[in-house]
């Protein structure tokens, strides 16, 4: 977890989110296999000091912290991936139809009517 850590709190301004995603479900497996080790732990302990509760509190602050910054960057990616998909079809809809957007509705001809007699003051 250590390793982690010190990945998520030293990312660059581009990230390859492909080794996020990676570090993410090793993350899930590190927490599945330390509860595991963990619960073992405590149910052998036949002391009823709870002598094992700061480890299991510290090591959850931890995971918590490191999944949420995770989270927080994979949802800012995603953020990010779509504004930038948005511009790249309005800037593609402004190059097809210059300066205006592409037509989508077609509006019916509207026919004016012809008045055949004179106007009189």
């Amino acid at each position: 977890m250590t390793h982690i850590k010190k990945y998520t709190y030293s990312l660059p301004d581009t990230v390859d989110m492909h080794e996020v995603n990676v570090r993410l479900q090793l993350l899930d497996k590190v927490w599945e296999e330390y509860n595991a080790v963990q619960d073992q732990l405590e149910y052998n302990d036949d002391d009823e000091t709870q002598q094992h509760e700061p480890d299991r509190e510290a090591f959850t602050e931890t995971y918590c912290e490191l999944k949420a910054r995770i989270d927080r960057v994979i949802s800012e990616d995603r953020r990010t991936r779509d504004v930038s998909s948005a511009e790249l079809q309005k800037r593609r809809a402004t190059q097809d139809y210059g300066n205006c957007l592409a037509p989508k509705i077609k509006l019916p001809t509207i026919e004016i009517p012809k008045f055949g007699a004179q106007i009189t003051i």
